[in-house]
């Protein structure tokens, strides 16, 4: 996944745009007059969030975007000013009430086995999206509203949804709606998590876990979204997956990568002074980096207590000392990129009041370690913690120090990210610390309705738990509604009572930072996401 309705991404092409977006220019070695090159490899050094499986319907890591796009193509394309334009589908139209969809495919697309592209392979797609076997923990909630597909010719399929849904055509120009081969999908479907096909620029070749994804070039790829539609240039790509920020940024000095994503935000400007590097930077949309609070159990199903920890936070303290300067603190429960994001007062720091809402609550009395106490019951709360990226673990140990001197005594474990994924689905937490982006403001229904709680027949991302049956009307309503300024107005009215639940502590909105050795060209961005992508990406 601006206030402009469709405007997601406000970015460019990584060589051309940085002025715009507050960042350098990746500026073009000396010799290259002649153009792009063909031939090569490119490294891409990565964070060690590396996906379990590489089922774009399955993904659900960090650089999810970046390791899935190479290989898969989506139906649509975003492009820089927001706009989606055509991709695999040539054409759309939409009924009056918004419940059918006609897409026109494009032809002539073939999939890495050989198989064609067409209606019935886009059919098999979106069933396979919501099939409860998938275990999507994204795609399905994204065409939750999708009811049945009907072959109209070879080209052409009318999709139909249960109710309107005003993000459709947005979701389906994400890589995590990229599609399948339908050969696969048919004789091999547990092989699309370790062998994935698709149509992309670029061919799956080996994954080596623990260490790196690697691919070989598409020759036959002609579809391209872009102005250029022929095959990538590169011959090769490696995603290497580095988990040190050190280690990832010495490999960029060392010369052993051409590309780093998730630049460390405390070697951003060392970077930016190297003439042999170029630094960018673009804001990524959907919902900001947070601490999520488990509304379902004590001591966070009282609101009291969530909005006291939320004042006691200093966010921009902690933002600063972990970002040095690199992200904005967050203004409420939506980036400004996102579509229908509202400007609101903001999130104080009240120690004071942080005070006064405990003693409301209960909880006026402390112990002699400082931990306040309630009916014999220490004021106490578990957060989980992956240990996969540093600045996590240090708003943890952060947000732990400010709720201890406000005397909430907050517990923080070390959990491998299965784990983590398992005890946030069954509620067994207090805290934990993530981000969601995506480009449509439904990420709110994704992340806050009660239907989107984990229950022993659907996975969803509901993590904080939360239920509240005045949210959940107004994000069905603005899910529902097709005329744009209405659905703003519903979507501010919704980020405003989130701002009165207070089921996460929005941080920051967090940026990609991207670094790169000067003989690499042609970076571009995956504007749906705010990812990196490298079709026509060479190296001189």
């Amino acid at each position: 996944m601006p206030t402009r309705s469709t405007m997601l991404l406000v970015t460019a092409l990584l060589t051309t745009l940085l002025a715009g977006c507050g960042a350098d220019a990746a500026p073009q070695p000396a010799g290259t007059s002649a153009g792009p090159k063909s031939g090569g490899t490119l490294v891409l050094g990565e964070n060690g969030d590396e996906p379990a499986c590489l089922d774009p319907h399955q993904l659900s890591t960090t650089n999810t975007t970046v390791v899935g796009r190479p290989i898969f193509d989506s139906l649509l394309w975003q492009d820089a000013e927001g706009e989606l334009k055509p991709w695999l589908a040539t054409a759309w139209k939409v009924s009056e009430d918004g419940l059918t969809y006609t897409f026109t495919l494009r032809e002539g697309v073939r999939f890495h086995d050989g198989s064609a592209w067409n209606a019935e392979a886009l059919r098999l797609n979106l069933e396979h999206m919501r099939d409860p076997a998938t275990k999507s923990p994204l795609a399905a909630a994204y065409i939750a509203p999708y009811e049945e597909s009907k072959v109209v010719d070879e080209h052409t399929l009318e999709v139909r949804l249960s109710s309107p849904y005003s993000a459709f055509l947005n979701v389906l120009a994400q890589s995590y709606l990229a599609m399948i081969s339908p050969k696969q999908l048919k004789e091999d479907p547990a092989g699309t998590c370790e062998r994935p096909v698709g149509s992309g620029p670029f061919v799956f070749d080996r994954w080596t876990k623990g260490q790196s994804v690697t691919y070989r070039k598409n020759p036959g790829y002609a579809w391209a979204p872009t102005g250029r539609t022929g095959p990538a240039y590169l011959d090769r790509l490696e995603i290497r997956f580095l988990a040190e920020d050190a280690t990832r940024q010495n490999a960029l000095l060392a010369g052993e990568v051409d590309v780093i994503d998730n630049t460390p935000p405390a070697g951003v400007e060392d970077i930016k002074a190297n003439p042999d590097l170029a630094f960018t930077t673009v804001d990524r949309p959907g919902h900001p980096f947070s601490v999520w609070l488990n509304t379902g159990r004590a001591p966070f199903s009282d609101v009291k207590v969530r909005q006291a920890l939320t004042l006691a936070v200093d966010r921009k303290a902690i933002i600063d000392s972990v970002s040095f300067g690199q992200w904005t603190v967050a203004t409420g429960f939506l980036t400004p990129p996102t579509p229908d994001f509202a400007a609101g007062g903001g999130i104080s720091h009240d120690p004071a009041g942080a005070d006064r809402l405990l003693n409301e609550a209960g909880w006026g009395t402390k112990g002699q370690d400082g931990i306040r106490v309630k009916d014999g019951k220490r004021l106490t709360a578990v957060a989980l913690d992956t240990g996969v990226n540093p600045q996590n673990t240090q708003i943890l140990v952060q947000t732990q120090a400010a709720a201890a001197k406000l005397g909430i005594e907050i517990k923080i474990e070390n959990v491998p990210a299965q784990a983590a994924t398992d005890r946030t689905g069954k509620g067994d937490f207090d805290l934990s610390a993530g981000i969601w982006t995506t480009n449509t403001a439904d990420v709110l229904w994704i992340q806050y309705h009660s239907k989107n709680i984990t229950t022993d027949k659907r996975r969803g991302q509901n993590t904080t738990r939360l239920s509240d049956d005045h949210l959940d009307d107004l994000l069905e309503q603005a899910r529902k509604s097709t005329d744009a300024t209405e659905r703003a107005a519903i979507y501010g009215k919704a980020q405003t009572r989130l701002n009165e639940l207070t089921p996460a502590i929005p941080l920051y909105d967090r940026p990609s930072l991207v670094s790169a050795n000067k003989r690499v060209h042609g970076l571009t961005w995956d504007h749906a996401y705010g990812a990196i992508a490298f079709h026509d990406t060479w190296v001189s």
